[in-house]
């Protein structure tokens, strides 16, 4: 199913319409394909009301939409996996850059552990903090 109608159904399933600023703050989380943190998400979305975005991003946390990935206190938003494909991410500790990681070697382990350990795994996602190859060439 295309993204626009996955997302226009389940606003409806939740009796919610699809507005032009959900339809915009969707199709810029669409394109940019990674973690963004919602105060960069305002700057890109010229002439899109602040507070709108807001409660654009807390609706769809709400419903599943999006997510958040967590860096220490801090976190960015992200499409789930409805609209994505699985992933993990690497964060860099100084500029905040995200990078999407999707590794099956990974995956497979994680399920050998699920085995190993005789648990259901339902869901899960690694982090993983560090530094960028252009932080770590700064700072030397």
């Amino acid at each position: 199913m295309d993204p626009v109608n996955k997302l226009e159904k389940i606003l409806k399933n939740n009796r919610h319409n699809i507005t032009k600023t959900r339809l915009r703050v969707f199709e810029m989380l669409l394109k940019l394909n990674k973690p963004i943190s919602i105060s960069d998400l305002i700057l890109l979305g010229t002439n899109i009301d602040k507070v709108s975005v807001y409660r654009t991003i807390d609706l769809f946390e709400k419903l599943g939409i999006v997510h958040r990935v967590w860096t220490g206190f801090k976190s960015k938003i992200e499409l789930s996996e409805d609209f994505s494909s699985h992933h993990h991410h690497f964060t860099c500790l100084n500029c905040s850059k995200t990078i999407n990681i999707e590794s099956p070697k990974l995956e497979k382990e994680l399920h050998d552990l699920e085995s190993r350990y005789r648990f259901q795994l339902i869901q899960h996602s690694v982090e993983l903090s560090g530094y960028c190859i252009k932080c770590r060439a700064d700072s030397n």
